[in-house]
């Protein structure tokens, strides 16, 4: 597959997340949170401010695909606190597989991560407590999700 349609798949998936998250985003979140849940009320935030991104992404050039951290982006990390790297993919909840190197947008780590920039440092805080990561590389996946990610969650994500 050449860059170009690699790309313009990409665009396809942002496009189809779009619509997930606009036109079915009451059936969405009902799939995962009750309706007087706090944190929908904070995931309806999350996902106005990921929604807008991603239109305002979608209007710039192929190059920009690859600046934030969205939903299909591959992204290598390190545990600053552990001197370690690692890497995974960040997806829908129902492509999940943390053995394969994909946790959930929808997960501790996942949610806070999402529109991080390359170079970032985010304290991300997990039910086994806090660390310190480094963005270190970020990069939209237009691969199938029946292939495995590159990678794996080896740390309390």
């Amino acid at each position: 597959m050449n860059h170009r349609t690699s790309r313009h798949n990409c665009r396809e998936k942002l496009v189809s997340q779009l619509f997930t998250f606009g036109e079915e985003k009451r059936t969405f979140l009902d799939a995962y949170f009750d309706t007087r849940d706090p944190e929908r009320i904070q995931l309806e935030k999350q996902l106005s401010a990921y929604t807008e991104y991603v239109e305002k992404l979608l209007l710039g050039p192929d190059e920009d695909l690859d600046s934030a951290v969205l939903i299909g982006s591959h992204i290598d990390f390190e545990y600053l606190d552990f001197h370690t790297s690692d890497s995974f993919m960040i997806v829908m909840p129902e492509d999940t597989n943390p053995d394969e190197g994909r946790i959930s947008f929808l997960s501790p780590v996942g949610s806070q991560l999402l529109l991080g920039s390359k170079g970032e440092v985010k304290s991300v805080h997990t039910p086994s407590g806090s660390m310190r990561i480094r963005i270190t590389g970020i990069e939209l996946k237009s691969e199938t999700l029946n292939e495995p990610a590159l990678g794996g969650a080896d740390h309390a994500l």
